[in-house]
C-alpha cells in the first residue's frame, strides 16, 4: 500500500517546479525536490506537527545561546528581557520580566 501511495504521490505535481516555478532550493536537482516533497506528504499530520514542535524548540534555544553568547554577563532576567524584546518589543518584554520577577521566577 505504501508503494501505491508513494507513486500516486510522486506523479502528481509536488510543487513550484512543477508549474514552471522556480524550484524551492537553487542547489537541489528538481527531481530530488519533486521526491522530498512527496515524502514530506506521506508523513501524517501528527508527524507533521511533531517535526513544527521539534523545529521551533530547537529556533527558541538557538536564538537564547545567540543572545547569551553576544550578552556574556547578562543574568538570566536580563536575557529574558532582551529575547522577548526581538520576540514581543520592549513594552511586552518589560512587562513579561516584571509579573516573572513578581513571582519569584529570577529567585529574588
Amino acid at each position: 500500500m505504501a508503494q501505491r501511495s508513494s507513486a500516486r504521490a510522486l506523479n502528481a505535481p509536488q510543487g513550484p517546479a512543477e508549474f514552471g516555478a522556480k524550484p524551492l532550493s537553487p542547489d537541489t536537482p528538481l527531481e530530488v525536490e519533486r521526491i522530498w516533497l512527496a515524502l514530506q506528504r506521506e508523513q501524517g499530520s501528527l508527524w507533521r506537527l511533531r517535526r513544527a514542535v521539534t523545529m521551533t524548540s530547537f529556533c527558541l534555544r538557538a536564538a537564547r545561546e545567540a543572545v547569551r553568547r553576544a550578552y556574556p554577563d547578562a543574568g538570566r532576567e536580563e536575557l529574558d528581557r532582551l529575547l522577548f524584546a526581538q520576540r514581543y518589543g520592549t513594552e511586552v518584554a518589560n512587562e513579561l520580566v516584571r509579573r516573572r520577577a513578581e513571582k519569584g521566577f529570577y529567585g529574588r
